[in-house]
């Protein structure tokens, strides 16, 4: 699959760069990547003690997130997996929880067939809005969010959209690794390489990129 994204002009505005990290997982199988997953300990499991690295990811979310008037999922998602480990669920949607507190990266998976046209990560309008998994979103004026040729798909504050939800038909899927003020490129690849280990074994193709305002693209 080919899906074109881009930052937009105003996104490019940004001094720290906005990088994004995205994959594209064609033919998953999911009863493939249930077996897979069956005996994976997530590591935030293992003890009650973390990498710094993981910790100083979930902190810098926190910070930026606080910073804005949210609040970041991922201090809560870390507590419950060490505290109760990965609960049930599709496998896509337990692959991505899995990815996330083994990183302290907050990700996106998506539905890939269902995004129309290009996509783009953009800045939003005052009081754009969108269909959530669970009820209309209003955007901030400024939030980070992905666009594609019908509307929004996500922001990074309030989560995704319906239209392009993972369904249990899903077989292609986009994964998003976000970046906030503190996390490098380097880094967000590093989270893609984790989403291909937990993928590679039950999909037919991956494929995956970082991209910055400055359009810079770097494939791997």
């Amino acid at each position: 699959m080919n899906i074109p994204i881009r930052h937009s002009e105003h996104i490019q505005t940004l001094a720290w760069g906005a990088p994004l990290g995205i994959a594209i997982i064609s033919g998953v199988n999911d009863a493939a990547l249930q077996q897979a997953m069956a005996p994976v300990t997530p590591p935030a499991g293992n003890s009650s003690k973390a990498s710094e690295t993981v910790l100083r990811h979930i902190r810098a979310f926190d910070k930026f997130f606080t910073e804005n008037g949210f609040r970041s999922p991922l201090t809560q998602q870390f507590e419950m997996v060490r505290k109760k480990g990965l609960p049930g669920g599709s496998a896509p949607v337990r692959a991505l929880l899995l990815a996330e507190i083994s990183t302290g990266l907050l990700m996106g998976a998506q539905n890939a067939d269902a995004i129309e046209g290009e996509l783009v990560y953009d800045i939003s309008g005052k009081s754009e809005n969108f269909q959530g998994m669970r009820a209309m979103v209003t955007c901030r004026q400024g939030e980070l969010v992905l666009r594609d040729d019908k509307g929004i798909i996500a922001s990074l504050f309030q989560g995704p959209d319906q239209r392009t939800r993972l369904t249990k038909e899903t077989q292609n899927i986009i994964f998003f690794v976000f970046a906030v003020p503190g996390i490098e490129v380097q880094e967000i690849q590093e989270g893609l390489e984790t989403i291909r280990g937990i993928f590679q074994a039950s999909c037919s193709q991956f494929s995956a990129q970082v991209i910055s305002a400055s359009n810079t693209v770097n494939t791997f």
